[in-house]
């Protein structure tokens, strides 16, 4: 019956099959806040956020900086061999995630402790959250693709990702879930529910770290979902890759057009999502898709985007800040909290943003 019901949705173009995006609309209703929010540092790779009391902790690259609250310029902290994926602060520990080898804990009483694919772990990490003191919460995009290969492992329709329960004290690593389309962020709710992004499937679950049992919670969004950061009002701040559209779409149910893109095409030139695009002329959609009449317009049909989502502690969307089309604050996969203040890194455009009061007046 489900080869029937396949074979169906794709004569019709329905299910599985359809190439149709739903719009952005009521709390994500497009607007230009990213953009004119205040510039707080220029970072290239700006990425992977933490506020401690010291200053707001960053990565770039295979650099973990921290950026002083008074404007002081960037401190480094440390300096690694791959590139940063994720980053989780708590309790005096720096949990870094490295791209292709696993994790790393810096300070605390778990210094030194790491993590990795010869250790059972998790070794291409996308996003790592403090359980508690002695447990860390990671997400796995891919197992065979590195975290800077979340455009590949799209368009190659992975589903090999996965959640890990990582034990600071005796050094074991659980897998809570696997099988997922490429699991990008997760975020504990102070009690054994977790949330996770699943991004291939447009979606967040909610996940019983006990049971392992999933159920839906946000489902069908019109972007790709990443990481998860938590709100000082038991809210969250929900964070994407780029937005879908239908010739992506339409694009990953060609299965012969796409695998001779992949073997054929450079990566900067896929017909994908990006976090940047209109850097060059040799860009897909440079045409009539994303000009009208010669101009950009906002609303046009764009490879990146900036978007970042404020949640209720159900999940569910409240109000939400954009970078649209003809803006340049896109790639936002990194937020974080500190006082009134929402703090938000461009990744698509190596800036550091900062929007006054944006957490109070939630």
């Amino acid at each position: 019956m489900r080869a029937i019901r396949a074979f169906i949705d794709r004569r019709l173009g329905r299910g599985e099959a359809a190439i149709t995006v739903p719009i952005l609309d009521g709390p994500l209703k497009p607007n230009a806040a990213l953009d004119e929010a205040e510039i707080f540092a220029e970072l290239a790779d700006a990425d992977n956020l933490a506020a401690t009391e010291k200053g707001l902790v960053c990565s770039s690259g295979r650099q973990v900086l921290r950026l002083g609250w008074d404007g002081r310029p960037a401190e480094p902290l440390a300096s690694l061999a791959v590139e940063v994926s994720a980053l989780a602060a708590g309790k005096g520990m720096l949990a870094i995630g490295l791209d292709g080898e696993g994790i790393e804990i810096r300070g605390g009483p778990h210094d030194g402790r790491r993590f990795g694919r010869s250790d059972g772990g998790p070794a291409h990490p996308t996003s790592v959250a403090f359980l508690d003191g002695d447990t860390l919460l990671v997400t796995e995009g891919s197992r065979r693709n590195r975290a800077r290969e979340w455009r590949r492992d799209l368009m190659e329709k992975g589903a090999d990702g996965s959640l890990w329960k990582l034990d600071l004290s005796t050094g074991k690593a659980t897998r809570v879930l696997g099988e997922l389309a490429w699991a990008a962020g997760v975020a504990p709710t102070g009690s054994q529910r977790v949330w996770l992004t699943e991004s291939w499937r447009h979606r967040v679950l909610s996940v019983d770290l006990t049971t392992g049992r999933t159920e839906p919670a946000l489902t069908h969004l019109a972007a790709y979902p990443a990481r998860i950061a938590p709100a000082v009002d038991a809210g969250f701040w929900l964070s994407f890759y780029s937005i879908r559209n239908q010739l992506v779409e339409f694009i990953l149910r060609e299965d012969v057009y796409r695998r001779r893109m992949l073997a054929e095409v450079p990566e900067p030139f896929w017909m994908a999502p990006a976090l940047a695009s209109g850097l060059s002329f040799r860009e897909p959609m440079q045409g009539s898709q994303l000009k009208q009449m010669g101009v950009l317009k906002p609303y046009a049909v764009t490879r990146s985007y900036g978007l970042m989502v404020q949640c209720d502690q159900q999940m569910r969307p409240l109000r939400s800040f954009h970078s649209r089309a003809d803006g340049a604050m896109h790639g936002c996969v990194a937020a974080c909290e500190r006082g009134d203040d929402l703090f938000v890194a461009s990744k698509g455009n190596g800036r550091v943003l900062r929007l006054s009061g944006a957490a109070r007046e939630g």
